[in-house]
């Protein structure tokens, strides 16, 4: 029996469906760990419970009985759960936030313009009480959490080894995993009426979706300051419906000065059939993360055949070339007109549905 300790999330409805599909449920039990008393996002019928509480460890009992216990997003939070108990073989699944967003983790994730509009200035009572939380609770036994992790799991090599640069007690070996969104790529196309294939027109406007969030991390000012400063007519759609509110707030008040198009806010939620008309009626996206960011969006445009634009810093696109995806750098914008770039082939390559499964069967049956 392999235990899953999630947050309440849709990927992990996706994880819990691919489960299901296998009919491997019975060999995994998923427990979902939120101060919440219902589950939000997560759809099935799932344990769940607040770390630490009495109810948390009841519902899962010794750790030690289980054959493999995979933490999904491994935040600070869960350092002294881990430092005091016992595992046969512990996993971590990687998220983003739980190793780019470390506290103690000083590699600059932040653009310029970003940092010293908005870090810098930013102040959050629940980002104090959650750091304090970290260092009075849980920071004494941060090395000893991390060095009984047996695995990593990402699709990423680059993500792998910027863990093993930063987190000095990890020992851990590599093994590639993915979530996938809502449908898998093979189910796609059939959401995609024909009347939104990819185009280029040189004499078109191209509307460009920047980021895939309300979240600082996709330095959306900067991006915007360079595209101003380079004359590039385009277009912008920013979904902000999604991420941190105080955030989006401040673009809406900062982005004013861009005239090379028209800018459009999406504060709303979106069901994954409505992003997914979103993505497919622009032209490509911009990202301008150094961190990781929003691969499952990325994808969906590079499986439509449609240019993602990226920070270069972005320490992803090592494994992308790897993987035979072609990407843009953001000073490759073109100034007038889109392009199309066939990427939808070595997409379904790397992430197909029925080579998801085989790895599901092998790493949980």
């Amino acid at each position: 029996m392999n235990l899953h300790i999630a947050p309440d999330n849709v990927f992990t409805n996706r994880f819990y469906d691919n489960l299901s599909e296998l009919d491997i449920l019975k060999n995994n039990k998923v427990v979902v760990r939120t101060y919440e008393n219902k589950l939000r996002y997560i759809k099935h019928n799932v344990p769940f419970a607040k770390l630490y509480s009495s109810d948390f460890n009841q519902i899962i009992g010794d750790t030690n009985q289980y054959d493999k216990v995979f933490i999904h997003q491994f935040t600070p939070l869960l350092y002294r759960w881990v430092a005091k108990n016992k595992f046969r073989e512990l996993n971590w699944m990687v998220w983003g936030a739980d190793l780019y967003n470390l506290p103690f983790i000083k590699d600059h994730i932040y653009e310029p313009v970003t940092y010293q509009k908005y870090i810098r200035k930013k102040w959050s009572f629940n980002d104090v009480v959650y750091r304090a939380k970290v260092f009075i609770y849980n920071q004494s036994f941060k090395d000893e959490a991390y060095s009984k992790v047996k695995n990593i799991f990402t699709w990423m090599k680059g993500e792998y080894q910027f863990a093993k640069n930063h987190l000095h007690s990890l020992q851990a070996d590599h093994q590639f995993f993915f979530y996938e969104n809502e449908f898998p790529y093979s189910q796609l196309d059939g959401l995609l009426s024909s009347s939104q294939a990819s185009t280029a027109d040189v004499n078109v406007k191209p509307t460009y979706v920047l980021g895939n969030a309300a979240n600082p991390v996709l330095n959306h000012i900067d991006v915007v300051l360079h595209m101003q400063h380079a004359g590039i007519q385009a277009n912008l759609t920013l979904p902000v419906g999604y991420g941190f509110p105080h955030y989006a707030k401040f673009l809406k008040k900062n982005l004013a000065f861009y005239t090379g198009g028209s800018l459009e806010f999406i504060d709303r939620y979106m069901s994954f059939q409505d992003y997914l008309n979103l993505l497919s009626q622009t032209n490509g996206m911009i990202m301008n993360s150094v961190r990781p960011q929003g691969y499952g969006n990325i994808f969906l445009m590079q499986y439509m055949n449609k240019p993602v634009y990226f920070n270069v810093k972005n320490i992803s696109l090592a494994d992308l070339t790897t993987n035979q995806i072609m990407w843009r750098g953001i000073e490759q914008l073109p100034k007038s007109g889109s392009e199309i770039i066939e990427n939808k082939d070595a997409v379904v390559r790397l992430l197909s549905h029925s080579r998801l499964l085989e790895i599901y069967q092998k790493i949980f049956k």
